[in-house]
């Protein structure tokens, strides 16, 4: 059950979230292991940004992929770095700082 959250600063309204959502869900679906079906895809504006020291403006977006253990570290890296190419793409603005991490959900509780 892969799960997206893009996590952004609010006022970033040059980008198009929901083509971000669609591009990131679509790049993940493409990948080993995952069934389009079961990913979930969302977006979270942020209210307070600090990016580095704060002396320029604080744009950021960040790319959370959680997934069930089990996969290669070298799989979770080539999503990761899918995730990432395919958010640049559509992040224009080179002064957007985007992160992306891959962590794993504690499978012994995750219900769904």
């Amino acid at each position: 059950m892969p799960h997206i959250i893009i996590e952004y600063y609010e006022t970033l309204k040059t980008l198009d979230i929901p083509k971000l959502v669609a591009k990131l869900h679509e790049n993940l679906a493409a990948q080993d292991t995952v069934n389009i079906h079961a990913i979930k895809s969302r977006a979270i504006p942020v209210q307070y940004v600090i990016v580095g020291d704060g002396a320029e403006p604080d744009k950021m977006v960040h790319v959370c992929l959680k997934l069930l253990p089990g996969r290669a570290d070298a799989l979770k890296k080539t999503m990761a770095q899918g995730l990432f190419d395919t958010a640049r793409k559509h992040i224009i603005d080179p002064s957007i700082s985007l992160s992306v991490e891959v962590t794993e959900l504690h499978a012994a509780s995750y219900t769904k």
